[in-house]
């Protein structure tokens, strides 16, 4: 599985840890991915708005920041593991950013297929999605989030899928 500045340029930032992900393939090994909490841009967001922490189905952390009006989710990131029709799996963040909520509570946002061409004639087509929803009381939030990759050969015939599958996941204050 590669990805390349092509579809981190089309895709908006979640993908752009994809680089590193890249290498992990090489080699079928699971690496641990966890949001950079301490980083400027997480405690700016999380000085205006409500911070949810929690986990994923797979046992991955899941980070939501809200706007300060609560109208937005200013951030969200997770950790989340791809499996490979390959045998490779590989762990990578993904996050979406300025994302409104309803008045029913709501969010979603999806994305793809994008398809990146590579150097040397393959192609890999990169999608995702994620929901969630607050509680009333907006002191707990829940979802679906999904990632997926394929690999094409420059015939066009598809060499491997990389999928998370729909993971759920819950987070609270």
């Amino acid at each position: 599985m590669r990805f390349s500045g092509e579809v981190l340029r089309q895709r908006r930032v979640g993908w752009a840890c994809a680089v590193a992900a890249g290498a992990l393939a090489v080699s079928p090994l699971t690496a641990a991915a966890r949001p950079d909490g301490g980083s400027p841009r997480a405690t700016a967001a999380a000085a205006g708005g409500t911070v949810y922490g929690g986990v994923t189905a797979q046992g991955f952390p899941v980070v939501i920041e809200t706007a300060k009006n609560g109208r937005k989710v200013a951030n969200a990131t997770v950790g989340i593991r791809l499996t490979c029709t390959s045998g490779a799996i590989f762990a990578v963040p993904d996050d979406y950013r300025a994302l409104s909520v309803t008045k029913k509570r709501k969010f979603s946002v999806s994305f793809g297929p994008v398809t990146n061409r590579n150097d040397d004639g393959t192609t890999t087509d990169v999608e995702g999605s994620m929901r969630g929803t607050f509680n009333k009381a907006r002191t707990k939030v829940s979802g679906k989030w999904s990632l997926k990759a394929t690999d094409h050969a420059a015939s066009g015939a598809v060499t491997d899928t990389c999928d998370s599958g729909s993971v759920s996941w819950k987070a609270k204050q």
